[in-house]
C-alpha cells in the first residue's frame, strides 16, 4: 500500500511540474515576437501603483520611448513601436524577471528573452546593431519611400 501511495505521489509531482512548465512556455509565447525577423519591446512599468490602461501608463512616465530611438532601431520591431507592460497586462512572463529599477526595456526575438535594460540608450544600441534581415529591410525601404514624399 505504501509502494501505491509513494507512486501515485510520484506521478502528482511530475504532473504538476508539467504544468508549471507548459505554463511558462504559454506565458513566454505571450511577449515573444510573432516573426523572427522582428523584436518585440515592451518597456515595464514597476509594481508600485496600479495602471487602469496604457494611457495611464504613458501619463505617469510622461515620455514616449519611440522619441528616444532612431528609425534604424524601430524598424527591428514587430509593431515598429514598444509596448507598455504593466501589471495585470501581458506580465506572467515578465515578472519573472529580475528587475531593480523602473521602467525596465526587455526584449524578445521569436524564441526567447535577449535583451534587457533601464537604459532606453542601451536599447538603442542593441536594435541598431540587430543584423538586418529581409523583414527589416523591407520595412526601412518602405519607410525611406514614406520619407521622400
Amino acid at each position: 500500500m505504501e509502494l501505491r501511495q509513494f507512486l501515485i505521489g510520484l506521478l502528482l509531482v511530475f504532473v504538476m511540474m508539467g504544468c508549471n512548465n507548459m505554463s511558462e512556455k504559454e506565458n513566454l509565447n505571450d511577449v515573444i515576437s510573432p516573426h523572427a525577423d522582428f523584436y518585440m519591446l515592451y518597456a515595464v512599468a514597476g509594481e508600485d501603483k496600479k495602471f487602469g490602461g496604457f494611457q495611464e501608463v504613458q501619463d505617469y512616465y510622461d515620455v514616449d520611448f519611440n522619441e528616444l530611438l532612431s528609425d534604424k532601431s524601430l524598424s527591428t520591431l514587430y509593431y515598429g513601436s514598444y509596448l507598455w507592460s504593466y501589471p495585470g497586462e501581458n506580465d506572467d512572463y515578465v515578472k519573472t524577471l529580475d528587475f531593480d529599477e523602473f521602467p525596465v526595456f526587455v526584449v524578445f526575438d521569436s524564441e526567447q528573452f535577449v535583451f534587457k535594460s533601464s537604459d532606453i540608450e542601451e536599447v538603442e544600441e542593441f536594435l541598431s546593431t540587430r543584423e538586418e534581415t529581409e523583414g527589416i529591410k523591407q520595412r526601412r525601404i518602405k519607410m525611406e519611400e514614406k520619407q521622400i514624399f
